[in-house]
């Protein structure tokens, strides 16, 4: 009779505890990292391997399916959707089988890209040389020639900000500029830069 209640301890403590006994653990987490920067709702992983789906909050920097998994469990990641500004998601490591190494070392990943849109700008009198505009690390000199059509000052992440400003006013002329700030949006930017230029003001 003893030895009959120590067997079942012994399998209640397995049950309660399965790492410990063989078998499947039921205690890895698989983890994402998000790389690339997800500025938007909208992106969904899934496990395809047991149907388990995670909803990545924008801005977020790695994210934890619901489901923990067994030693030698498989798992495959892909998305389900992706947000409305970003063109492609690639993944590394979302393919194997969960134990220690899978799940806390070769941490599955996801790069996504963003859309990006040119962020033109409209001149407008401009005769004399030397103007030049700047929106981050964008930098343009633009000319009485360029200013004939819109000037592209460098392209935008979709719903980035920016900012466009004179940097270096012409030689014979003062310019002014409206509408230089705003947020790229999917059709582009959100308000369009406009340098207006007249005589030179002391």
């Amino acid at each position: 009779m003893k030895s009959s209640i120590l067997y079942a301890g012994a399998a209640l403590a397995c049950a309660l505890g399965l790492s410990a006994c063989g078998g499947g653990s039921g205690d890895l987490p698989l983890t994402v990292t998000i790389a690339g920067g997800v500025t938007k709702e909208g992106l969904v992983l899934v496990n395809q391997s047991n149907g388990d789906e995670i909803a990545v909050p924008a801005g977020a920097s790695t994210v934890q399916f619901k489901k923990y998994l067994s030693t030698d469990d498989e798992f495959n990641i892909s998305y389900k959707s992706l947000p409305s500004n970003v063109s492609a998601c690639t993944f590394s490591n979302n393919k194997a089988r969960a134990n220690y190494y899978t799940v806390y070392t070769t941490v599955p990943t996801v790069f996504c890209t963003i859309k990006t849109h040119t962020l033109s700008v409209t001149v407008i009198g401009l005769t004399g040389t030397g103007l030049e505009l700047v929106n981050g690390s964008n930098r343009k000199v633009v000319t009485a020639a360029d200013a004939s059509q819109p000037v592209p000052i460098g392209d935008i992440p979709e719903d980035g900000a920016y900012g466009v400003t004179i940097l270096n006013q012409p030689d014979t002329q003062t310019c002014t500029i409206s509408g230089g700030t705003g947020t790229m949006t999917a059709t582009g930017p959100g308000t369009t830069p406009v340098v207006t230029c007249g005589p030179k003001t002391q």
